[in-house]
């Protein structure tokens, strides 16, 4: 056995072990690992053909269909496994590439390329066994093209040169020089195979692995769960303490004990404390609100906190030096936005001006708040100052505003002179909610609620990857959801809940997968019109179960028959879920 053949014999024993515990692990699914898949497969082909194709070779004149086959075989896998390798380099080059544009023409040139290299002739030399002529030229043409592909790829991302997957690619060509320098010395070594598989047992250490991926991944999202956590509490604890103060003043206004010559002050106030409560219970609390629906047509992509940043620089060239200028911006909102910026910005601008034009000594300060619902995002914004604030009766004519936007407003908003009544126009056009809170000699706090849609970046999502083996149980019955979930959980079933017919849409329509949806029919949409809703989409596959109480355990199967994959008897609970999930 020659030294090449060796290295072959060697080679299939590590490939073939690869492929086993490659593709027994589970994977992220990423365009580069698919490619990678293919490339193990090609690597272990090409060294269960390369055996064969020696022998065959010894003796092609005994055996010259055998030979004829394996020996094209063996060039076919040449070909495949270096536009498979380059391929590869150019996905991680350019992330962004348009897959549907390039697999027509990498397919169109591998079909062309294939049967040019089954097609050109091809000699075999006697005593040192090799072959030689128009076909393997052909193929050291074809290699070198696609060096310089992938080259070209290295030096356009030379920045990002330093990462661990260009690695396979530094060894192909170290690795290639040398075996095409041994080759030409020797050409009765057959070191491609090795070398070839060699490059693809290196990558393996180079691909993202889906362990370490997810654990990495989850470490952030228990991170990220944590700061929301934090964040939720600050909020809620803030809103609680803001609802306190109006119905303090509610209950102090109204006493009985009231002089008569108070009681229209004290009414006007009542009136004005109310519109804060409602704006803080319902603007503000009521998540069940966010929608796409209410997105403005008029919108384009935009980082907050950059939108902030600029605003702040603006506005602290104009502070009284007595002033203090404060930013607060919560940690949970999203890197970017979705909506009219030019607008938002033009609110904080005048907002901020009118803060620091009426405030001589204290502080002018920005609070951005965010309550975050799949792919919205609710902005609580508040400006507010120690300034001179306004009477009562002048927040009260603000607050009834709720005309649009005149010719005369819009030109003031081109030539950036917007007064308050402009702006909660502006806030209204937007979608928003808008109240003040002010008082004389002490300050105002202008508080606004827009909803904002999440742009989604390109990057590995896990929640698919968590929540496709996860059960939907939905019922507005706690006691019963805490039930159900206990004893999924011990037939070892992960479960998420839900109490609103609209989340469970809302769910679906941002992407998020399960095995199972379970509604309860008494839900606060019957699940007959949720499930017609969930249908409206023609990629909806998942079973969805319906829950019956005793009442209407009677017409079970009708519910089989408009749509749902099964029902679930509530009055025997553990009996029907060893039934449904055996």
């Amino acid at each position: 056995m020659t030294v090449g053949i060796a290295f072959t014999f060697c080679s299939f024993f590590f490939i073939a072990l690869l492929t086993v515990v490659y593709f027994s692990k589970p994977r992220l699914k990423l365009l580069e690992n698919k490619i990678y898949s293919w490339l193990i497969v090609t690597s272990l082909f090409g060294t269960v053909i390369g055996l064969p194709c020696y022998y065959f070779m010894v003796d092609y004149e005994r055996t010259p269909l055998p030979n004829f086959i394996f020996s094209r075989l063996y060039l076919i896998y040449l070909i495949t496994w270096i536009m498979l390798f380059t391929l590869y380099v150019v996905v991680i080059s350019f992330p962004k590439i348009n897959m549907k544009k390039l697999n027509p023409v990498f397919l169109i040139s591998y079909v062309v390329l294939i049967f040019l290299a089954s097609t050109l002739p091809l000699y075999y030399h006697t005593g040192v066994v090799y072959s030689y002529g128009p076909a393997t030229q052909y193929i050291t043409v074809i290699s070198l093209v696609f060096i310089l592909i992938m080259l070209f790829c290295l030096f356009k991302n030379i920045k990002q040169v330093k990462q661990k997957k260009y690695l396979p690619l530094f060894f192909f060509i170290l690795f290639g020089s040398v075996i095409l320098t041994i080759q030409r010395l020797n050409p009765g070594l057959l070191l491609i195979t090795f070398g070839e598989a060699f490059v693809t047992f290196l990558m393996y250490f180079t691909i993202e692995n889906p362990d370490v991926k997810i654990i990495n991944e989850l470490n952030k999202n228990r991170l990220l769960i944590n700061q929301i956590t934090e964040e939720k509490s600050n909020f809620t604890f803030s809103i609680s303490s803001q609802l306190k103060g109006p119905i303090q003043r509610i209950i102090e206004l109204s006493s009985p004990d009231q002089k008569s010559e108070n009681i229209k002050n004290n009414l006007i106030e009542i009136n004005n404390d109310a519109h804060t409560l409602a704006f803080l219970s319902n603007s503000i609390m009521d998540v069940a609100t966010l929608t796409n629906s209410n997105i403005k047509p008029i919108s384009n992509k935009y980082n907050l906190r950059n939108l902030v940043e600029k605003i702040k620089i603006i506005k602290e060239k104009e502070l009284k030096p007595n002033v203090d200028f404060r930013v607060n911006i919560n940690n949970i909102i999203p890197e970017y936005l979705f909506g009219d910026s030019s607008l938002l910005e033009q609110v904080l601008l005048s907002l901020l001006d009118n803060a620091i034009k009426y405030t001589t000594s204290g502080f002018v300060e920005l609070t951005i708040n965010a309550i975050v619902k799949y792919d919205m995002c609710r902005l609580v914004i508040t400006v507010s100052d120690s300034g001179s604030g306004m009477g009562i009766e002048k927040v009260n004519r603000l607050l009834l505003v709720d005309e649009p936007l005149t010719e005369e407003d819009k030109k003031r908003i081109e030539t950036k002179n917007v007064d308050i009544n402009t702006v909660k126009k502006i806030v209204n056009k937007l979608g928003g909610f808008f109240t003040i809170r002010s008082e004389e000699n002490k300050g105002t706090e202008i508080k606004f609620v827009i909803d904002q849609k999440i742009m989604e970046e390109e990057a590995i999502s896990l929640d698919k990857y968590l929540n496709k083996n996860t059960i939907l149980v939905a019922s507005n019955d706690v006691e019963f959801l805490n039930n159900i979930t206990k004893i999924l959980n011990k037939k070892g079933r992960d479960v998420e809940t839900s109490i609103s017919g609209n989340d469970i849409i809302d769910r679906i329509r941002v992407g998020q997968e399960f095995s199972y949806i379970l509604i309860d029919d008494m839900l606060d949409i019957r699940a007959y019109e949720i499930l017609k809703k969930l249908k409206k989409n023609p990629k909806f596959k998942i079973p969805v179960i319906v829950m019956l109480d005793k009442d209407t355990e009677f017409i079970k199967e009708h519910f089989i028959e408009d749509g749902f994959s099964d029902y679930l008897l509530k009055s025997n609970l553990n009996e029907e879920i060893n039934r449904l999930f055996k």
